[in-house]
C-alpha cells in the first residue's frame, strides 16, 4: 500500500490513540491521523475533509460507536469502518456487521490492524469500482432505450405495412436493442414506397445510420419517384454525409433495396443496392429474383464497384407476392450442423408456406428461425417484408 491514508479515529481516551499511533508507525503505513471524540465533530469531519478510513472505539461518552458506524453506512457508504474493542458478545458482533462494519480489532490484538486497514480500503476501492462500472453500464443501457424510442418513433408503425397491404406480414428482429436494419413505408397517391435496408453493423451505429437513411429517403420521395433515381441521389447524401467524419470506416453504408408499387395497375418498380428483389408467382414453384446492382450505398468506389443503378419493372397478378428482405435470416447459423440457414432454403421456405395466410407466414419464419438458432447466438439483425397482392 503506497497511498497516504486519512484516518478519522474516533477515541475518547488519548492512552488509547497513542497506542494505535504507535502501531501504525511500526507497521511503516503511510497515514495521516485525525482524532474526534463527539458527534457533532465527527460529522463535521465527514463532511469537511477527505477520510478514507474510520476506526473508532466501541464505548464513547456521548454516543456509541455503533452509532458512528451507522452514520458512515447512511451518509458516506464508501468509506470503510473498523471498530475498536476491549471485550465484546457475540451478539454485538453479528449487529455491528447487520450494520454494515467492514471489520473490528481487539484492543489486545492491535497487531492485525495493519493488515485489516489494508483489507478493509482495498476492499473499499473494489467495492467502489464496481458501483461505478455498475452506474455506468446503467447509464449506458438508459441510454440504448431511449435511443429504441427515438428509433421507435422514426420506424413506420408495423400496423402501417397491413393498413396498405392487407395480405403482408413483417418479421422485424434486432439482434440488439437497437437496429441497423431498417424498413420504410410511404404511400403517395396511388404509389405506394416499401424500403428494406441494411445498415453497416448493428446496435448503435448501426441504428444511427438508419436513422440518416431514413430521413433522407423520406426528403427524396417528395422530389422523385423513380427508384433508382432516389438511391442514386441517396448514395451521394450517405456519402456527402460520412465525408464529415475524420474517422469514417470506408465500409460504412447501406444496402437497400425499394419498391414503388403502383396500386391501381399491379405495376412494381424495383432499384436494389446490394439486396434483390424475390416474386413468387401464384402457383409457382420457384422464387424469380430480380438480382440488384452490386454496388452498396454511401461505400467509396474502390469498394463498391462504379455501377448506375436501374429500376427494373415487372408485372404482378392478383395472387402474386414479393419479399424484400436484409441478409440476417439467411445468414443464421444454427441446425444440427451450425451451419447458416442459407437463402436456397429460405426461398424454398417461403415456396412451401405460400397458400397459408401471409400473417401465419411471418410466424412460421419467426418460430423457425428460433428452432434453428437454437442456443446460438442471433448473428445479425433480421428484416423480411413479405407482401401479397
Amino acid at each position: 500500500m503506497t497511498e497516504t491514508i486519512n484516518i478519522l479515529l474516533v477515541e475518547d481516551c488519548q492512552e488509547d490513540a497513542d497506542i494505535l499511533t504507535r502501531f501504525l508507525r511500526k507497521a511503516s503505513l503511510p497515514y495521516t491521523l485525525k482524532r474526534v471524540w463527539d458527534e457533532l465533530s465527527y460529522l463535521s469531519t465527514l463532511q469537511h475533509e477527505k477520510v478514507d478510513l474510520v476506526i473508532s472505539d466501541n464505548s464513547l461518552p456521548q454516543f456509541s460507536g455503533i452509532e458512528a458506524c451507522r452514520i458512515v453506512k447512511k451518509l458516506f457508504n464508501h468509506i470503510p469502518f473498523i471498530m475498536l474493542t476491549g471485550t465484546v458478545m457475540e451478539h454485538t458482533l453479528t449487529e455491528y456487521q447487520n450494520e454494515g462494519m467492514d471489520d473490528y480489532l481487539f484492543k489486545d490484538n492491535l497487531l492485525r490492524l495493519p493488515s485489516a486497514i489494508d483489507h478493509v480500503v482495498s476492499k473499499k476501492k473494489i467495492e467502489l469500482l464496481h458501483a461505478q462500472l455498475d452506474q455506468a453500464h446503467k447509464d449506458i443501457k438508459d441510454s440504448i432505450n431511449y435511443a429504441k424510442r427515438i428509433q421507435g418513433a422514426i420506424f413506420p408503425a408495423p400496423a402501417k405495412l397491413e393498413e396498405l397491404f392487407p395480405q403482408s406480414f413483417l418479421l422485424f428482429r434486432p439482434k440488439d436493442v437497437v437496429s441497423g436494419d431498417f424498413y420504410f413505408l410511404k404511400k403517395e397517391k396511388n404509389i405506394t414506397y416499401i424500403v428494406a435496408a441494411d445498415c453497416t453493423g448493428h446496435g448503435v451505429p448501426g441504428a444511427f445510420l438508419s436513422i440518416i437513411g431514413i430521413s433522407k429517403i423520406d426528403t427524396l420521395l417528395h422530389h422523385h419517384s423513380d427508384p433508382a433515381e432516389i438511391l442514386r441521389r441517396l448514395n451521394i447524401r450517405i456519402k456527402n454525409t460520412l465525408s464529415n467524419s475524420s474517422h469514417r470506416d470506408h465500409h460504412e453504408g447501406m444496402d437497400i433495396a425499394i419498391c414503388a408499387f403502383d396500386n391501381d395497375t399491379n405495376t412494381l418498380r424495383y432499384a436494389g443496392a446490394n439486396r434483390p428483389l424475390w416474386i413468387l408467382k401464384q402457383n409457382a414453384e420457384e422464387i424469380l429474383e430480380i438480382k440488384a446492382t452490386k454496388k452498396g450505398i454511401g461505400q467509396q468506389r474502390k469498394l463498391s464497384v462504379d455501377k448506375e443503378f436501374t429500376t427494373q419493372t415487372i408485372q404482378l397478378e392478383k395472387g402474386d407476392s414479393f419479399y424484400l428482405f436484409t441478409d440476417g435470416y439467411a445468414d443464421q447459423f444454427g441446425g444440427p450442423n451450425g451451419k447458416k440457414l442459407t437463402s436456397k432454403k429460405f426461398k424454398n421456405l417461403l415456396v412451401t408456406i405460400a397458400d397459408q395466410k401471409t400473417t401465419e407466414q411471418g410466424l412460421y419464419l419467426s418460430a423457425l428461425h428460433d428452432e434453428w438458432r437454437g442456443d446460438a447466438e442471433q448473428i445479425d439483425d433480421i428484416l423480411v417484408i413479405g407482401i401479397k397482392i
